[in-house]
């Protein structure tokens, strides 16, 4: 009985060990983001210690048995679980950065902090935004992406520096340029030409007093942090990347109704001015010339560029390598952009994590050839003048060279043959600069106590150019300046420049933890010094059989008849030191409320024995973390925030950093004057500040951020925010008793910005199973802006004339009100001070419009839609409450042009005692001449424009399964696609008061084919 008790026994064990065997399999499967595959994902067996990693490509295999729960995990996603069923292969998607507030580090001050700790009011788009966007300069990149944040293109050359505004300009005559920090360097190298926009990781806008105090005296136009990519620890592994595009560009599209050559001829007919006051109706009719002059100086460019990435990661070191190339032609002929650049990012530590270490280094060359002498500059040099005014029925073909077209302007005498001035300075002018720029950023720390970190921060920057131009001998140019008797022209300018910055920071951080208690209490020391020499050479006069561009050959040697070859030169040498203390105290209870304070004591040269203290404290409030809130379940994160605090800007002067170092605002600066008195020898003298000292600005911000709803598809912050900035740097008034009329020190004058900024994101779909997510972002603020304290209102330039004047703001236009035109003369009328209509306005008709270029409502909006691999996005940038001067326009209706340029077809419908319905003024009006005082041309710049559109395609992983490849994707996109605007030039979009004869920013198709082994 026992021997068959055994015996059924040892079969139903077995039955059950077969059966276990059989319920457990091995479970395989891809981890994604939806994109890419994420390497190193942590798969685990709930409930266990069981798990493995997934490989290079995103896979995992792991024995499970059916009803098993898989945990996935990745660093930066939410955990994901998967339950194990009858089938043996399974696609995960994670969601990125699901705990938004608790996991996201910002800058704060020199700080790093979780957003759910932060106090600061930032702004922040990270490397998915940036990378293989088609821009030469990121800033043109980051426009309508970054709420509060101004950044506009002023100009469609290749590489060109943007203009960037944070909340408003502070300053009536002093620098509005934020500083920049690339790797914890400060720096106000801001021409970004030479630097590769693939290598950035994020950039990182900070705006209230608690993130920017700390930067003292450099804060006060706001701080943009820039990372650039870099390895991570972990297993051994390698990686590589490829990028690469290729495109072209082309000129946007004006709506100015320009006149064919016809319609030109007929209107100077009308006018009895030009060649069409000499022909008749049916030779007008039969006229076959018609240029346009546009395509003849404008045209579609070119755009390549190649990126390869390696990226190292071990246990305690790794690293990042890039190279390079990026190639783009301007849609301007003769202008365009090369740039070759590599970066080496190295990070390490010990095996106890007590001692890490930074080493990033970065070289990058350029050439660049500009378009010069834009703007006003003079008709036979500017190439956009000659695009966008040149009369029609002027033939290309006209041109022979040099000399004849010096002889046939010459024979004429006038200005009609502008355009073929400028053919003639395409095929004879030469430029081209040259730049190199190396930087090595180096941070080490180490951890002496638990609780206290000792780190350092040594960088250097070296920022060489070489700028050449040159005008042939045989030119028309080199012709028209010719001087009596010489013989030779032509000129040859070669142009050095050497920029210096170092940066030393010694800092020690002390972070304790008592129960719910955490104190961070950090202390630094900062030296910056910043140096520039320059080098200018001018050669005049050049042998046409000798000379070469850019080599010394064909300089001609002075001769003691006269001194027409006598070369020209100058140098300089500045330099700037800086010498800070600051310190910061962090106190946060349980991540519920926290206070910031900062404090910093900043010594310059720039000024005389000035030394000053900026400050800041802000507080936070994170609700969702109160008891009261845990019923309200569809909010996830809600956080209330505020700060207040003071900032600087030593650059109190407009231009570069070493602006206003020679001569020295605090000092009397005395020269020799020649024939002062009795043809006798005398001095001037121009008297110094010694109290010189720093614009101040103070900043006080309230704001809050949240996300809601399950997954937290709702998100965003809020800020509102006050910035007034004093001690405006100004002429003053003073008793001729002393010398002179007027003194430029520190006043009482301010300025005041405030506003409101909002930045929103919904995923409007989201279903990862399904791989569909479609996310709808946008971003806006609106900038009120006032002037007050000062002594007498500003006046600059007069026509037009602009004012800045107390309640008003900064450099509106002062102008002649424009009504229209008189129906029985066809003069124009303009609005006089008692409201009445006059064709002859006085001073005292003028009126401060309330206007400037300055945009008061602006952000930037669209989506970003994925599905099974095919991904698509829109971004619209928008500005609204912008006004500009349109010289372009103004031109196209200036009947003194007649006879030499173009004008608009709407000059056809030119007032005449038989057409006086009509808002055109006649050709022979006598008060053309109040035209340029007034704001006829004042133009609304508002905009809404499609700044970049992408489609693209992700390969499926089956396909690349059995390949070296990991992930491949194909993207086609264009930039500057589409405006809808009220203006009706190339571009609305610009930084200046007036556009005339300007660069417009093209469009840009590019195919991109981005490439992970």
């Amino acid at each position: 009985m026992r021997s068959k008790f055994k015996w059924i026994f040892t079969l139903l064990l077995a039955f059950t060990m077969q059966f276990s065997f059989a319920q457990e399999k091995t479970v395989t499967g891809t981890v994604t983001d939806g994109k890419v595959s994420l390497p190193m994902a942590n798969v685990t067996i709930k409930g266990t210690k069981n798990g493995v990693q997934t490989d290079m490509d995103g896979k995992f295999s792991i024995k499970a048995k059916q009803g098993d729960v898989l945990v996935v995990s990745y660093q930066g996603y939410d955990s994901k679980e998967v339950k194990v069923g009858a089938a043996n292969n399974y696609g995960v998607v994670l969601k990125e950065e699901a705990k938004i507030l608790d996991e996201v580090v910002i800058t704060q001050g020199y700080r790093l902090v979780t957003k759910k700790t932060a106090v600061a009011a930032t702004a922040s788009v990270t490397n998915k935004t940036i990378e293989n966007r088609p821009n030469a300069n990121v800033m043109n990149t980051l426009q309508g992406q970054l709420a509060g944040v101004n950044i506009t293109a002023s100009t469609g050359q290749p590489g060109a520096k943007s203009t960037v505004i944070i909340r408003g300009q502070g300053t009536i005559s002093g620098n509005t340029d934020p500083l920049y920090v690339i790797d914890g360097f400060p720096t106000n190298a801001d021409n970004f030409r030479s630097i590769n926009p693939n290598d950035i990781a994020s950039v990182e806008v900070l705006k209230d007093a608690s993130a920017i105090t700390e930067y003292g005296s450099r804060g006060s136009n706001g701080v943009i942090v820039i990372k650039t990519k870099k390895g991570s620890f972990g297993d051994a592994k390698t990686s590589f990347r490829y990028t690469s595009a290729v495109g072209f560009t082309e000129l946007q599209t004006p709506r100015y109704d320009y006149a064919d050559s016809r319609q030109l001829l007929t209107i100077e007919k009308a006018a009895g001015a030009g060649l069409g006051a000499t022909l008749t109706d049916a030779e007008i009719a039969a006229f076959n010339v018609n240029t346009n002059w546009v395509n003849e100086f404008f045209g579609k460019g070119t755009f390549t560029s190649h990126n390869f990435n390696i990226e190292n990661s071990s246990k305690n070191l790794n690293s990042f390598t890039s190279i390079g190339y990026f190639d783009q032609e301007g849609v301007l002929k003769t202008t365009g952009l090369k740039r070759f650049t590599v970066r080496n990012n190295v990070n390490g530590k010990s095996d106890n994590e007590k001692f890490k270490y930074m080493v990033n280094s970065f070289v990058g060359f350029s050439k660049n050839n500009e378009a010069t002498n834009l703007g006003g500059g003079a008709v036979n040099r500017n190439y956009v003048l000659g695009a966008y005014i040149s009369a029609p029925y002027v033939s290309p073909s006209t041109y022979e060279n040099s000399q004849q077209l010096f002889d046939l302007y010459q024979a004429d005498g006038t200005l009609l043959y502008t355009p073929l001035f400028l053919i003639d300075k395409l095929k004879t002018y030469t430029n081209l600069t040259d730049e190199i720029r190396a930087s090595v950023n180096t941070e080490y720390s180490y951890k002496l106590l638990k609780d206290l970190t000792v780190r350092g921060r040594t960088s250097g920057e070296l920022l060489q150019t070489r700028f050449t131009q040159s005008e042939h001998p045989i030119s028309f140019n080199a012709f028209l300046f010719l001087g009596a008797g010489q013989q030779f022209g032509g000129f040859e300018d070669v142009n050095a420049r050497r920029e210096f910055r170092f940066n030393q920071l010694w800092q020690a951080d002390y972070s304790k933890t008592f129960g719910k208690h955490t104190v961070d209490l950090a202390g630094s020391l900062e030296y910056n010094h910043a140096r520039v020499q320059v080098n200018n050479f001018r050669q005049r006069g050049l042998n046409p059989q000798t000379f070469v561009p850019g080599t010394g050959a064909g300089y001609l040697v002075d001769t003691s008849a006269n001194d027409f070859y006598v070369p020209q030169v100058s140098a300089s040498n500045l330099r700037l030191n800086r010498i800070s203390y600051f310190g910061s105290l962090n106190y946060d209870y349980n991540k519920k409320y926290g206070v910031a304070l900062s404090l910093r004591s900043d010594q310059t040269s720039r000024f005389l024995n000035a030394s000053k203290a900026f400050y800041s404290i802000g507080g936070r409030w994170n609700i969702d973390e109160e008891a009261f809130m845990k019923k309200l379940e569809f909010v996830k994160t809600f956080k209330i925030r505020g700060s207040y605090g003071t900032v600087g800007n030593e650059r109190i002067i407009a231009g570069t950093e070493f602006a206003g170092l020679v001569p020295p605002g605090f000092f009397d600066v005395y020269s020799a004057a020649n024939n002062v008195y009795n043809n006798g020898l005398g001095f001037g003298i121009n008297f110094g500040y010694p109290d010189l000292r720093w614009e101040t600005t103070t900043i006080s911000n309230i704001g809050f951020d949240f996300e809601l709803f399950k997954g937290k598809r709702f998100r965003g912050t809020f800020d509102y925010y006050t910035k007034k900035s004093s001690d405006q740097y100004l002429s003053q008034p003073v008793s001729p008793y002393v010398g002179t009329t007027s003194i430029v020190r520190n006043t009482s004058a301010f300025v005041k910005n405030s506003g409101i900024e909002v930045n929103l994101a919904y995923d409007l779909i989201n279903n990862q199973e399904k791989g569909m997510v479609l996310t709808l972002r946008g971003n806006g603020s609106i900038n009120e802006q006032e002037v007050g304290g000062l002594a007498a209102p500003i006046f600059d330039g007069s026509a037009p004339a602009y004012i800045t004047q107390n309640g008003g703001m900064l450099d509106e236009p002062f102008v002649y009100q424009y009504a229209g035109v008189n129906p029985d003369n066809g003069n124009m009328l303009f609005v006089a001070a008692d409201g009445t209509l006059t064709e002859s306005p006085t001073d005292a008709d003028r009126r401060a419009t309330g206007k400037n270029r300055l945009p008061q409502i602006q952000g930037g909006f669209g989506f970003d839609f994925d599905y099974k691999g095919f991904f698509t996005s829109a971004t619209f940038t928008y500005a609204f409450k912008v006004w500009r001067y349109d010289y372009d326009l103004n031109n196209l209706y200036d009947p003194s042009n007649l006879g030499q340029f173009t004008v608009g077809a709407d000059l056809l419908n030119a007032w005449t005692p038989t057409n006086t319905n009509t808002d055109v003024p006649s050709l022979t009006a006598t008060n053309y001449g109040f035209v340029d005082q007034s704001d006829r041309f004042l133009w609304d710049a508002s905009y809404v424009r499609l700044r970049n559109l992408q489609v693209g395609y992700r390969v499926p992983k089956k396909f690349l399964e059995k390949t070296f490849i990991r992930d491949a994707s194909i993207t086609l996109q264009g930039e500057n696609l589409f405006n809808i605007t009220r203006w009706r030039g190339f571009d609305p979009e610009s930084d200046r008061d007036a556009d005339v004869y300007q660069y417009p920013t093209p469009r840009i198709y590019t195919l991109t084919l981005d490439v992970r082994f």
